[in-house]
């Protein structure tokens, strides 16, 4: 990673007073999480979550945040995690691993390894906006950490990393110079985690206007102040390059929009025409920001603001069609009870989509639910191309990006998943 500089040790007096105080391994002083019988299965498969429903007993009285030890019901050592007695993921584990120091040096290690991962994986020169550190995959459950040019936002979501926070910035600070850090930790799992939300300065102030960036030599602005996520939707970005090569000539609809970086990629791959639908209208004002970034586009582009759900149907009532329809929606499940209400609402966008295709249109469809498994999203997808009276193939699969690559111990890791098809 070009102009980075990772510290041997701690880089100033504070973070050596977390180096003295903060290591916690001890195993006087380490509280000890005792599990239930037949409940450390998970755990020696290197899955990172303990559950409230798990623990038999607590013995000591751990801080919010603090190292506790994990131990099988027949007293074995399973690890070392994050105590958070608010969550029902009660332990985030640090290390399977007796032997590592979970400290701030332990930090240090892992926010270096995800940042060398990712310039292994991403041409910076085209690139500057990526998930830097990807919580439980990076080993630093929790954590989020993602580059918008010269800026990093982080996002501190667990317990653990709360305890660790100033360490964590200090760590970034010394890795990035030059760099300035902003906080987002305004996500629901921090509520869920009982800690409260928490964004703003982080002593480097505020972004003036939109963060401008490049993603595959395209220049894009991001409201990191506001926006989803972090202020945008890192996981699509190789997703997008799929849609910039086939969508030469065509004439494209892009349902769910946000700020227009499907449109921008359709627009700089040769499309015909591309239609924005989205129900946010200061999304589509950023849109129009973005696509008039762009330079020698050629095809037209036009907005519809409103429920993509009317829109749909408007466009089927009108006999509207188009060769290839991108279908990003949110998140409809964000609980397991949820999912019965969310497949519907799949099916339903995926039926309209199928009726506006051209013969031999393209659908790139997804779901970010992490309660909608690939399996039932592909079985969600096919009956609604049933129940459209289409044929269609499965030309392909696509997932989140490769800054976003989960642990291959975390299937929840894998939340986002889409399907590349074709009507015959």
């Amino acid at each position: 990673m070009g102009g980075f500089f990772f510290a041997s040790d701690c880089a100033s007096a504070t973070l050596s007073l977390f180096c003295l105080m903060k290591s916690n391994n001890d195993a006087k002083t380490l509280a000890s999480i005792i599990l239930k019988p037949g409940r450390e299965t998970s755990l020696l498969r290197k899955h990172p979550w303990v559950y409230s429903g798990a623990l038999f007993e607590v013995q000591g009285n751990p801080r919010v945040g603090e190292t506790v030890r994990v131990h099988a019901a027949d007293g074995r050592l399973l690890g070392l995690g994050a105590w958070s007695p608010r969550s029902q993921l009660r332990v985030r584990m640090w290390t399977f691993d007796e032997m590592t120091t979970v400290d701030a040096d332990m930090f240090r290690e892992r926010l270096a390894v995800a940042a060398a991962l990712r310039s292994s994986r991403i041409d910076e020169s085209t690139t500057d906006a990526y998930r830097l550190v990807y919580s439980e995959s990076d080993a630093i459950p929790g954590l989020i950490v993602d580059r918008y040019g010269q800026w990093l936002l982080c996002q501190f979501l667990s317990a653990g990393v709360e305890f660790w926070r100033d360490a964590i910035i200090t760590h970034l600070r010394d890795m990035f110079p030059g760099f300035r850090l902003l906080e987002r930790s305004d996500d629901v799992m921090r509520v869920r985690e009982g800690l409260d939300p928490r964004s703003g300065d982080l002593g480097d102030g505020f972004p003036q206007a939109e963060l401008r960036v490049l993603e595959h030599g395209m220049p894009l602005l991001v409201d990191v102040l506001h926006g989803h996520k972090t202020g945008f939707y890192l996981d699509q970005r190789d997703n997008r390059e799929l849609l910039r090569a086939i969508c030469r000539g065509r004439d494209v609809l892009d349902c769910f929009a946000y700020t227009g970086a499907f449109a921008v990629a359709a627009l700089n791959g040769g499309a015909t025409s591309v239609v924005d639908c989205e129900s946010s209208e200061s999304a589509l004002e950023l849109a129009r920001k973005n696509v008039g970034l762009q330079r020698a586009i050629e095809g037209s582009y036009v907005q519809h603001h409103g429920d993509v759900f009317h829109v749909l149907r408007s466009f089927r009532d009108a006999r509207r069609d188009f060769d290839i329809i991108v279908l990003d929606p949110p998140k409809f499940a964000s609980t397991a009870a949820q999912t019965a209400r969310a497949a519907r609402g799949y099916k339903d966008i995926n039926l309209l989509a199928f009726k506006l295709l051209r013969p031999g249109g393209l659908l790139l469809t997804f779901s970010c639910s992490g309660h909608i498994t690939p399996p039932l999203f592909r079985k969600i997808v096919a009956d609604a191309a049933l129940d459209a009276q289409v044929d269609a193939v499965v030309l392909g699969e696509m997932t989140q990006s490769s800054d976003h690559a989960p642990g291959l111990n975390i299937p929840e890791a894998l939340y986002l998943k889409g399907l590349y098809c074709q009507v015959k």
